[in-house]
């Protein structure tokens, strides 16, 4: 499910590209003394996403901006739009916008071979012993390294579809992912997932976490999809996001 909110721009001004903050915050204060105020602090996913304020230039007075904020729940959504009705104005960054109006949208995946695209990058942490197990050795001494468009692309892949699937898994209480014939205590990943795929660009950013500035890499993509794709795996990754750091911004899709 999606809220799709049009913002006019206040005033002249810059486009803020370190928007993830502050759209991350204003979310978080619509959810404030709500039964949804918990996501805030809850540690792991917290199942919702948000595009970047597009198109994405510089403001003049007046223009129409747009915001989409995708989650696995309608009430969460809901909620948000809901919350959104007393509000007149919103400050994100450096740039300030009226709200126009807000409605909810329920993305339908096509009947035939359909594609997915990156709406705002994928940021993929993969553990420094996989790089290892395939003869590769990252720069740096983290225990988990940005994947980079130079690292072997299966290990993003593997890691998106074990990603994707625990989170499914933990959204909806299950012990598998679906489309499985095994189940069981552990989080299973669903088979060949991402089967066809283009990599587009690498995108590096700065993003404020816990007080500090973060150097964030990400990727964009192209996926495609047959009649034997898992629908339900595609249409979470539609609501919660892909890769990590979805409550930042990162990983929304969009059906092309």
């Amino acid at each position: 499910m999606r809220l799709l909110i049009r913002l006019r721009c206040v005033e002249d001004g810059p486009y803020e590209m370190q928007y993830h903050y502050h759209l991350q915050g204003f979310i978080y204060s619509l959810l404030k003394g709500s039964k949804y105020d918990y996501v805030h602090d809850k540690e792991g996913y917290k199942f919702f996403c948000f595009s970047n304020v597009f198109p994405a230039y510089d403001l003049k007075k007046g223009d129409i901006r747009t915001l989409v904020v995708s989650s696995p729940s309608a009430g969460f959504v809901s909620h948000l739009r809901d919350a959104l009705r007393p509000v007149d104005g919103v400050k994100l960054g450096c740039m300030r916008f009226q709200i126009d109006y807000a409605r909810e949208l329920d993305v339908k995946l096509p009947d035939a071979p359909f594609t997915i695209i990156t709406g705002t990058p994928i940021v993929m942490r993969i553990p420094r012993e996989m790089y290892r197990a395939q003869g590769v050795e990252p720069k740096g001494q983290y225990e988990y390294v940005y994947w980079r468009s130079d690292h072997p692309i299966d290990l993003i892949m593997s890691q998106l579809e074990a990603n994707l699937a625990k989170k499914y898994a933990q959204y909806f209480g299950l012990a598998a992912a679906p489309g499985h014939p095994e189940s069981g205590s552990r989080h299973l990943l669903p088979v060949g997932l991402f089967q066809k795929f283009k990599f587009k660009k690498q995108i590096s950013t700065r993003v404020l976490m816990k007080g500090s500035d973060h150097v964030v890499i990400g990727t964009v993509w192209e996926f495609e999809f047959g009649r034997d794709a898992n629908r339900d795996m595609v249409r979470f990754a539609l609501d919660a996001g892909l890769g990590e750091r979805n409550s930042l911004g990162f990983g929304f899709l969009n059906v092309r």
